[in-house]
C-alpha cells in the first residue's frame, strides 16, 4: 500500500475574463499590504469533505500549497502559494482581497475562498509531480484533458 503524501489544490484562473489585469500582481499588491489574501474560486464549488482535509492538514503545519494555472490547454502558466485556509464561507474583512471583486461585481459568483501567502511563479514541469487524486496521468495531463476548474491533488512519491 503507498504512502498517503500531502493533499494540494490545483485552480484554474483567467487575467482575460473581466479585464482585471494582472491577476497575480493585484493579489499580491493586497498580500503584500497585510500579510495575506483571499483568493475566490468561481464556478464549481469544492466538496466539504475536501476542504475540511485540506484545512485538518493546515492545523496540523502540514505545508499545503495552492497551484493557480492560467492559459489554454496549450500553453499554461503555473504559480504557487502557501494556503493558510479554506472555505465555502465569503470573508468578513474585505480588505483582504483585491477591490476588483467589489468592482466587477463578483463576490456572487464565488463558490470558495482559499487565503494564501504570496503567489509566485513556477514552471509547470515543477507539477509533474502532482497528480489529481482521481486520475493516474500527471496533473499536467489532466489539465490538458479536461475542463475542470480545479483538481485536488497529491503528490507522486517514488517507490524504490
Amino acid at each position: 500500500m503507498k504512502p498517503e503524501t500531502n493533499l494540494h489544490l490545483v485552480v484554474r484562473f483567467s487575467d482575460t475574463m473581466f479585464g482585471v489585469g494582472d491577476v497575480v500582481a493585484r493579489h499580491n499588491d493586497v498580500v503584500d499590504q497585510h500579510g495575506a489574501v483571499w483568493f475566490g474560486k468561481m464556478g464549481q464549488t469544492i466538496a466539504q469533505k475536501r476542504i475540511d482535509a485540506l484545512n485538518n492538514q493546515i492545523e496540523k503545519s502540514i505545508p499545503t500549497y495552492i497551484y493557480l494555472v492560467k492559459g489554454n490547454r496549450k500553453k499554461s502558466t503555473a504559480y504557487r502559494a502557501d494556503m493558510i485556509h479554506i472555505s465555502k464561507q465569503q470573508p468578513e474583512n474585505s480588505s483582504h482581497f483585491p477591490i476588483y471583486y467589489n468592482d466587477k461585481d463578483l463576490l456572487q459568483y464565488m463558490k470558495a475562498w482559499m487565503k494564501i501567502g504570496s503567489i509566485e511563479p513556477i514552471k509547470m514541469s515543477a507539477m509533474n509531480n502532482l497528480r489529481a487524486i482521481s486520475s493516474v496521468y500527471p496533473i499536467s495531463e489532466t489539465l490538458a484533458k479536461s475542463s475542470s476548474g480545479y483538481f485536488l491533488v497529491r503528490e507522486n512519491l517514488s517507490v524504490f
